[in-house]
């Protein structure tokens, strides 16, 4: 059963009905990440997952090019899944499922291949369950996927701070954490910034409601003037809002020639 948060991000995600149309960053993520991916020597008669498909921007670049993949395409909304499907769904060899993404209930060594896509900062416990992701990786599989992280939301946290206002970004982490989670495992690490220009803070904060993202602020604060405050304030800054990307590739070590 989901917690109540996680019960909340379901709901919001299922409600982004223009999620395609606003999804711009989403979609440059995407694409950057399959590029990388397309270049990993991938065993295609392997399983392969993808947590946290959305409409289906890294699944439709991923099969473009490799058709032959036999892809699950997941995501813990329901209304997401059903959009993909009919997006994507008259492709050969993709299925799709509803899945939670921290816990996809699958046994070890069971896929070649693990991508997602802006997905994992969603995640409860990042650390416990990308550790977990890693050992369903057959020997050799590879775990590639891009999250947000630590410097996200930078000026809209500045603007929070300069109108006396309970800061509700979130804490995403350094990129460094991910090479801590696979030691024993190859891991390259690629970050890079995305800004986004909005015509004012309102506009901001619609944007991610329209994306399904507004959860991270549902909770009503204190002071709604300071709120107001605040938004203004970040207008005046240029409405200018920074995504801090980590991409990163990990490979589960191989088994020594002979065993």
């Amino acid at each position: 059963m989901f917690s109540t948060r996680k019960t909340r991000i379901v709901r919001a995600f299922d409600s982004a009905e223009d999620y395609e149309a606003h999804a711009r960053v989403q979609s440059t993520v995407a694409d950057r990440l399959a590029a990388r991916i397309l270049a990993l020597d991938i065993d295609m008669s392997s399983p392969a997952l993808e947590i946290g498909c959305g409409t289906g921007f890294l699944t439709r670049a991923l099969l473009d090019r490799w058709p032959e993949l036999h892809l699950t395409a997941s995501d813990i909304a329901p209304a997401m899944v059903e959009r993909a499907r009919r997006l994507l769904g008259g492709r050969a060899n993709i299925r799709f499922d509803v899945v939670d993404g921290e816990d996809p209930a699958v046994p070890p060594d069971s896929f070649g291949l693990i991508v997602s896509s802006l997905a994992f900062q969603w995640f409860e416990k990042p650390v416990e369950s990308i550790g977990g992701l890693i050992t369903t990786l057959r020997p050799g599989g590879w775990l590639a996927f891009s999250t947000l992280v630590a410097g996200t939301f930078r000026e809209w946290t500045e603007a929070q701070r300069q109108a006396g206002l309970d800061v509700l970004t979130p804490d995403y982490p350094e990129s460094s954490l991910f090479k801590e989670i696979a030691a024993g495992c190859g891991v390259d690490i690629n970050r890079y910034t995305l800004s986004q220009r909005h015509l004012d803070g309102v506009a901001f904060l619609r944007s991610l409601k329209a994306i399904g993202a507004g959860t991270r602020w549902s909770t009503a604060p204190s002071r709604p003037s300071a709120l107001r405050r605040a938004i203004a304030l970040f207008g005046e800054q240029g409405a200018t809002i920074s995504y801090e990307i980590a991409e990163v590739v990990i490979q589960r070590a191989k088994k020594p020639e002979g065993l």
